[in-house]
């Protein structure tokens, strides 16, 4: 992470969607059980979907896609391994050519994105989706 690049839990809180003890609660959680700040106040039922989106759709500049609705061809799912998914959290959207789209829950994570791209041997675009929605939808298409 960039050093000038805002913590997503001090944007909620800059924007009043949580407080600083809810934000204290949550970095606790994280502490101990580990996982990303957004999934675990989605969880903790401290903050809605559309919020933790909207914030990061600012702190990434990037538009966070819903993967609710979501039908993935079977041939795109295939171009990515069940464990590489669940490995790296993240998940086939599209394959066009030689590039396959992934829903990541951090699109500006290099080292995942040039692991997957080695690994697969085709370049990856990344898109931002929420990260309890890429792992509900891995168990979905995957399990």
């Amino acid at each position: 992470m960039t050093e000038d690049r805002k913590k997503l839990g001090d944007m909620l809180v800059e924007a009043g969607i949580i407080d600083d003890l809810q934000r204290t609660a949550a970095l606790g959680e994280q502490r101990q059980f580990g996982g990303k700040i957004g999934s675990i106040l989605i969880n903790m039922r401290m903050v809605d979907e559309n919020s933790i989106c909207e914030v990061l759709e600012k702190q990434l500049g990037q538009k966070c896609v819903s993967l609710k609705d979501k039908n993935i061809p079977l041939s795109v799912l295939s171009a990515l391994k069940p464990n590489e998914a669940m490995k790296y959290h993240v998940l086939p959207l599209d394959l066009d050519r030689k590039t396959l789209t992934i829903a990541t829950s951090d699109p500006n994570d290099l080292g995942m994105l040039d692991d997957l791209s080695f690994m697969l041997g085709l370049n990856i675009k990344p898109v931002l989706a929420l990260e309890y929605e890429i792992k509900k939808a891995i168990r979905m298409y995957y399990e």
